[in-house]
């Protein structure tokens, strides 16, 4: 199981920016070039995934699969979904907290959109309906999706420490696993300087900002200090202890959904293939593709698999079993929440608009 969301760098870096007012128009060129930077290199692994396959043993591979056990991979998959909104409201620390319904429904639009839409705008627009209900400002609310995603880095170098103590990595993953490291090795020093001396912070960025108009440079400390608002959890024990709990069952749960599709294909492969199965996807999520990540996800999981022996034509429906467990709630979830907070398309665009204009100041 895998879901795409942009890196905890590209998040932060949009901090400034959250609280402004939607703009009077959307243009939907949002991540175009991306579109199409990312359908060619779908294509070049659909090809990659198809070459030399006898498609007769694939879809015989596919009539093995146990429907009981598919829709139970489904169960976990929701379960998944259900434990990353409890993560996320309890970083909401020193605000009101959104409920968890409202957390699963706002979290589900967010993964519709990182999945299908052309540009990365999920958690964007997660911070901006979340900051809708007017409690909650827009620009904390990056801040816990900040804090958020360096847990998950964190639980991912940990995953893989983990498997390295059970099996030797391929060259193609020990190397994003080590940039993964390094990436680590640089945010979490900077996010503890953030959370413990966020006050020196705000001086020294008020002598920066004192260059600027007056207005100005309210605004911008003020968007700042929301941001490092939402870092203060990091100096709560209970709290860190909380993040580090759901964080590993979120990766246990990923690797289970994993898991459950081997069961329900038949394949004899223990939890470790689960795990690094997972952590092939989540690495992996650096790979331009196209909505849907069709082709990328499939030449992913056939790699993956390949480590254990698993041949081209099973791996294939196992890639094509796993996408459907995947994508087919992602979809059915995300459409269902759009429906039930009475969100409108038009909205999502004013949201993206919003959070795409950094550095105009809110009227």
């Amino acid at each position: 199981m895998e879901i795409k969301t942009p890196s905890p760098i590209e998040i932060t870096a949009l901090v400034g920016a959250a609280d402004q007012r939607p703009p009077a128009a959307f243009s939907m060129r949002v991540g175009g070039w991306q579109l199409w930077v990312g359908a060619v290199f779908s294509v070049g692994f659909i090809v990659l995934v198809l070459r030399d396959v006898h498609l007769a043993d694939v879809a015989n591979a596919l009539r093995q699969v146990n429907p009981g056990l598919m829709l139970f991979a489904v169960a976990s998959f929701v379960v998944t979904g259900v434990a990353k909104a409890a993560r996320w409201r309890m970083l909401f620390a020193s605000r009101q907290k959104p409920s968890l319904g409202r957390a699963f429904s706002v979290l589900s639009i967010a993964i519709m959109l990182n999945s299908f839409a052309p540009a990365r705008l999920g958690e964007l627009a997660r911070a901006y309906l979340i900051g809708e209900d007017g409690v909650n400002s827009k620009t904390y609310a990056l801040g816990t999706i900040a804090v958020e995603k360096v847990s998950d880095l964190i639980f991912l170098v940990l995953t893989l420490s983990l498997l390295l103590s059970q099996m030797a990595l391929p060259d193609w993953l020990a190397g994003p696993a080590r940039a993964t490291a390094l990436i680590i090795a640089v945010l979490v020093p900077l996010f503890l300087l953030l959370a413990w001396q966020n006050q020196l912070v705000l001086r020294a960025l008020g002598r920066l900002s004192g260059r600027l108009s007056l207005s100005w440079g309210e605004w911008f400390l003020q968007m700042v200090s929301r941001g490092l608002e939402s870092l203060q959890v990091l100096r709560h024990p209970r709290l860190l202890l909380g993040l580090a709990a759901w964080s590993a069952l979120i990766v246990a749960l990923g690797a289970s959904t994993n898991y459950i599709v081997f069961a329900a294909m038949g394949l004899n492969l223990s939890a470790w293939a689960a795990l690094l199965l997972l952590v092939v996807l989540q690495v992996g999520v650096a790979v331009p593709s196209s909505p849907g990540r069709i082709g990328v996800f499939h030449y992913l999981v056939v790699l993956a698999l390949s480590i254990f022996g698993i041949a081209k034509e099973i791996a294939i429906g196992y890639s094509v079993v796993l996408y459907l467990v995947v994508y087919v709630p992602i979809a059915l979830m995300g459409g269902y929440c759009l429906w039930r907070e009475k969100i409108t398309w038009q909205k999502l665009g004013e949201a993206a608009a919003t959070l795409n204009r950094l550095g105009r100041k809110a009227e």
